[in-house]
């Protein structure tokens, strides 16, 4: 099988749901975990846990990080549609950056 490679700056795309989901995950847990850790370093500071209020504390904003990607997954995933809907109307989503046609024969 021999592999041909086109390289360019600039492209058109339109993500498959799935894809469009794969990019939403790993956004949608770095806002999760920069929020968890950003809330518990401006309430920690502010405040002084001591004993099993800390767990508590913890837990709580182990919780908020989880229901932060949980609910982000959702609205990723609602708002998949729209997106779908806007590159059809525009003939994909323009990006740069670095990209490679790969065509197999």
């Amino acid at each position: 099988m021999e592999i041909h490679e086109h390289y360019s700056d600039e492209a058109r795309i339109q993500l498959s749901f799935f894809s469009f989901m794969a990019i939403a995950l790993w956004i949608c847990f770095g806002a999760a975990l920069s929020f968890s850790i950003a809330f518990h370093l401006v309430v920690s500071t502010q405040i002084h846990i001591e004993g099993s209020e800390g767990d508590v504390f913890w837990f709580a904003s182990l919780m908020y990080a989880f229901l932060g990607f949980v609910f982000s997954v959702i609205g990723a995933a609602l708002i998949y549609p729209i997106y779908s809907f806007w590159c059809e109307r525009s003939r994909g989503q323009r990006v740069t950056g670095k990209f490679a046609l790969v065509k197999r024969e």
